[in-house]
């Protein structure tokens, strides 16, 4: 090859470099692109080598040339930036969300059908449902009644009066002095005693001043060692509290009963990488991690909110499985520890990102709170990774761009979907799917911690290990931890309790005292008959797994997923339930509303028929600093 030609391919090569760079940025940082750059560099300096004599100028050439791409690599990935300003998520008129249309609420009501509403029917044979009090997804395996069971156990003693009308018999909290709500005069810590220590040097004084920066310090430090892996502290937006309550069936929640509640406190378990990474969603494991989180975050909060009862302050326990009295995920974000992400919850990197279970005390316990919406960068890096989405077996995490539901402007999950799938999964229960393939919830290894770091930072990271509708670095870089993790990435069938051909629930219908009318009838409930009802991402390809529909031999003869049994071919469900509650005629439904009979309120309702009334807060736009502060002074 003469020496002519030699010098045209280099040229060639080096062109191929430059033209992988303007890919590179014109295509948005895409990861092939990126690779196209290393591999045609590569290429470029090995013919380079090869076919031309190495003189002391090539090679100096050559160093500064690849140290400087590398430096630059390294600045844009590396140099701490600014954090991108945390998202203002308040866009508009923001209603209180009634608990009876929370997803697992709507599912067990029998909203979204019959056969999901009898759940527990499917798990198991009938010799064996007989000995199972009330069987239900949570109920069906032993270990998962025990943990979830243990949040039963901790539910009178979320407070010493209980409010929002629930039928609960309080216990009294033993040892510690007990007069009803709260003591009538105010202790403080130890009567003014030292502070804790940890406190003390970073106050630089020993004896406590009872200020609300000390409480704030005490609480925290006490929180974390009764075991939560991070303790938030933030002020009160009365639209977090539930408009219904699930426990009574509907009751309405009246704000003025709880206007002493001005502070939330959130503590959190971790439910464990290895626990989460190794519960495939259909084993007998399958859903025990949340009973596990569920009780020990609610066994850390109700001791807390002990201790400040018994100095004399109002303190009210919510937590798992369905004793919450508030949106949790608020409490994150405005706590200053987390954002909203794609799956709608709040991402938390302190702990674990999505891999944990929350409680809140709500208390008049004067503190002093955390910063809200600090940054980390995650509604930033979701907007690259649809990680989650692709790894959704029923498609219910939206994969574009954040949209507006009740003034809020985040990526909504469908819940339906979700629940539904969960709720009637025929491999097991529940799901865990998006908690595997989340990013933010591996280990906090240092490899971790510097991902997140450069999430946070960087500019370019974002783009490199997300990429969305694509194959990010993070799909690449993908690794097993642990030696019982073979079915992680599994391409597994979907397969999920259907209701019968042509299903439709009839609205209005009352259960207990709340009215579940037109507009909470489900947008999925075609789907959940069996039409269009496929598995993942129809088409997508990434890590030699090919997500498609669900295999032929999983459907009948019209194409439906069989509603069948898992272990039980020839068994088909029951085609004859019946439906909970009493279904009214609309003018029955609207008199008994406006008598005060009944109660309905969702947050998509118009104002005229929301029972009782929405409160001050959900009229116009506030802000959650309008809101708290005007909260404060109720």
């Amino acid at each position: 090859m003469d020496e002519k030609l030699k010098k045209h391919i280099l040229i060639g090569l080096w062109v191929v470099f430059a033209v992988s760079i303007v890919c590179f940025f014109a295509s948005k940082l895409n990861i092939y692109a990126l690779f196209a750059i290393m591999l045609s560099a590569a290429v470029a300096m090995g013919w380079w080598s090869m076919m031309f004599k190495i003189t002391e100028k090539m090679r100096k050439i050559g160093i500064i040339s690849m140290s400087s791409f590398w430096t630059i690599i390294a600045f844009f990935m590396f140099f701490p930036f600014p954090a991108p300003q945390a998202p203002n998520y308040i866009k508009g008129e923001t209603h209180r969300f009634s608990e009876m249309n929370h997803g697992f609420g709507r599912a067990l009501m029998g909203v979204l059908g019959p056969q999901v509403s009898n759940s527990g029917l499917v798990y198991t044979d009938e010799e064996t449902i007989k000995s199972i009090d009330n069987p239900n997804f949570l109920m069906s395996l032993p270990l998962s009644r025990s943990l979830f069971g243990s949040t039963i156990l901790t539910d009178a003693l979320r407070a010493n009066d209980q409010i929002m009308g629930e039928p609960v018999k309080v216990h009294k909290y033993p040892w510690t002095n007990w007069e009803g709500a709260h003591r009538e005069k105010k202790l403080g810590w130890n009567k003014g005693d030292v502070l804790l220590g940890n406190v003390a040097g970073k106050l630089g004084y020993k004896k406590a001043k009872y200020t609300p920066e000390e409480n704030a310090m005490m609480i925290k430090e006490i929180g974390l060692w009764l075991g939560s892996e991070d303790v938030g502290i933030c002020r009160m937006d009365p639209r977090w509290f539930y408009s219904h309550d699930f426990m009574t069936a509907g009751n309405p929640l009246p704000l003025d009963q709880v206007k002493e509640l001005k502070y939330g406190i959130q503590v959190f378990t971790d439910q464990r990488w290895r626990r989460v990474l190794s519960d495939p969603g259909f084993s007998w494991w399958s859903i025990t991690k949340s009973g596990q989180a569920y009780s020990t975050s609610a066994f850390i909060a109700i001791r807390l909110a002990q201790t400040l009862r018994d100095m004399g302050y109002a303190a009210r326990v919510g937590h798992g499985g369905i004793n919450y009295e508030t949106i949790e995920t608020p409490f994150s974000v405005y706590c200053g520890l987390g954002e909203y992400g794609r799956l709608s919850d709040a991402v938390v990197p302190s702990v674990g990102g999505l891999r944990f279970k929350s409680a809140t005390i709500l208390t008049d316990f004067p503190m002093a709170v955390d910063p809200p919406r600090q940054s980390y960068g995650v509604t930033r890096f979701c907007e690259h990774c649809d990680r989650c989405a692709r790894s959704c077996p029923v498609n219910a995490i939206p994969m574009g761009k954040r949209t507006i539901e009740n003034g809020i402007e985040m990526w909504h999950v469908d819940k339906d979907k979700c629940v539904r799938f969960r709720v009637g999964n025929l491999n097991g229960n529940c799901c865990n799917e998006c908690l595997k393939s989340c990013p933010y919830n591996k280990p906090a290894t240092a490899f971790h911690l510097m991902g997140n770091y450069m999430l946070k930072h960087s500019y370019l990271a974002p783009y490199l290990f997300g990429n969305v509708n694509g194959v990010g670095l993070e799909d690449w870089l993908d690794y097993q931890y642990g030696t019982d993790s073979k079915q992680f990435g599994t391409n597994r069938p979907a397969r999920w309790l259907l209701e019968n051909p042509g299903h439709k629930t009839k609205f209005p219908r009352k259960i207990g005292s709340y009215i579940y009318t037109e507009e909470d009838r489900s947008p999925d409930e075609e789907w959940a008959t069996g039409v269009g009802a496929k598995m993942g991402k129809v088409g997508i390809r990434y890590k030699g797994i090919e997500w498609g529909e669900i295999p032929a031999h999983l459907l009948d003869e019209n194409g439906r997923n069989r509603n069948i049994h898992w272990d039980i071919p020839d068994k088909e469900t029951d085609k004859d339930l019946k439906e909970i509650g009493e279904v009214l005629t609309k003018e029955e439904a609207e008199r008994q509303l406006k008598q005060g009979k009944a109660y309905s309120g969702g947050w998509y309702k118009q104002d005229k028929d929301v029972y009782p009334p929405r409160s001050k807060y959900e009229k116009g736009t506030w802000s959650y600093k309008q809101a708290a502060d005007d909260w404060v002074n109720e």
